[in-house]
């Protein structure tokens, strides 16, 4: 059971990362004019973008991992000892 869950907790996170990053980008991209050529007009521009990670993609990171642990998590059995006294 706790497999299930694992699967269907990672199955989960990874189906809402992908229409997080597909529907919603939480950094606006910028652009900056570096230099530009007066004899040939051509002009070079930077991109950027932050490399930090955001918070709203903190979740899905911990039902990944928490996914990862229910599948890895390794059940143990336990015996029972019974002890047998003769007289």
């Amino acid at each position: 059971m706790k497999r299930a869950v694992g699967i269907f907790l990672i199955v989960q996170s990874l189906l809402t990362y992908f229409i997080m990053d597909a529907l919603y980008t939480p950094f606006k991209v910028t652009d900056e004019i570096i230099d530009t050529d007066m004899k040939t007009g051509v002009t070079t521009v930077s991109y950027e973008s932050p490399s930090e990670i955001h918070l709203i993609y903190i979740m899905p990171m911990l039902t990944f991992l928490l996914g990862i642990y229910f599948i890895l998590k390794s059940k143990k059995k336990r015996r029972l000892k019974t002890q047998h006294f003769y007289n």
